[in-house]
């Protein structure tokens, strides 16, 4: 059985350097696994902002929101994190965005089912407004 100290030593916040080699340089962008309570307070956040929109705006946003979250420089500061970055991504080359948020995802332990189960509530707090 795996001791309370042995387990906060392995259960360290995952880092992926996700590679960009069309930069030509070698660059990468770090993506940050989110703790349990960031993605309490991300999904919680994102419900409310989601009032009043549809389904599929609702899933868009969702998809630019975790990356703008979990994309942090080595110091842990969030790289996307101006208002207009969110939409910013949204305009910007799907493949690129779509790699961010697949090490994103799998770095805090989000399924697509979490994804849409999100979006779901959110429909029902727009429901309720």
């Amino acid at each position: 059985i795996l001791t309370a100290e042995a387990f906060f030593t392995i259960a360290k916040r995952p880092k992926t350097d996700v590679p960009f080699p069309e930069s030509g340089n070698g660059a990468v962008i770090p993506v940050w696994g989110m703790t349990p309570t960031e993605r309490t307070r991300f999904e919680t956040q994102f419900q409310k902002e989601a009032k009043g929109k549809d389904r599929d705006e609702m899933l868009i946003q969702y998809r630019e929101r975790l990356v703008a979250e979990c994309c942090r420089n080595d110091d842990g500061t969030r790289m996307f994190s101006q208002p207009e970055h969110v939409a910013r991504l949204g305009a910007s080359h799907g493949g690129l965005v779509e790699r961010l948020f697949n090490a994103a995802s799998k770095s805090s332990g989000i399924t697509d089912s979490d994804a849409e189960t999100s979006v779901k509530n959110s429909e029902g707090i727009a429901a309720d407004s």
